[in-house]
């Protein structure tokens, strides 16, 4: 029960981890200006509509990548059914993700588009865990 813990504490901190540096690399790629202040939710809303597709697809990207790499994760150390890392994990992504597109609205195709991938990167890390993949000896 303890490891079981363990590894949805785990599969957490590795998404958030995971998210923070694919959303550091879109900043790299995509530069914020300099003298922007993240803190203000009425610059953020302007900033986030002059924004490049690019440079929001890679926060879809970090929300996607962190809920895979945390369901992997949190599967590979319990070393049981991947399931409920999927729900841990991908429930806490979603709310962060649904929480975050109502306090700064995003483009629509992306309020629609972000929610999917995290659904499916859960999806693609469970069948992806050991222990859910088909069997070769059962297809022989």
């Amino acid at each position: 029960m303890i490891r079981k813990l363990l590894a949805a504490i785990v599969g957490v901190i590795v998404a958030i981890i995971t998210i923070r540096v694919v959303e550091m690399i879109g900043h790299l790629v995509y530069p914020p200006p300099t003298d922007f202040e993240f803190g203000e939710p009425e610059e953020v809303r302007e900033f986030i509509s002059t924004l490049p597709v690019g440079s929001i697809l890679f926060v879809g990207a970090a929300w996607a990548a962190g809920t895979f790499l945390g369901t992997l994760a949190g599967a590979l150390l319990s070393k049981s059914s991947p399931l409920p890392y999927a729900i841990v994990v991908g429930g806490i992504v979603l709310a962060g993700a649904i929480t975050m597109l109502i306090i700064i609205p995003h483009p629509w195709w992306f309020t629609i588009a972000a929610p999917i991938s995290i659904v499916a990167a859960a999806f693609l890390a469970m069948y992806l865990a050991p222990g859910l993949r088909p069997s070769t000896s059962a297809m022989e």
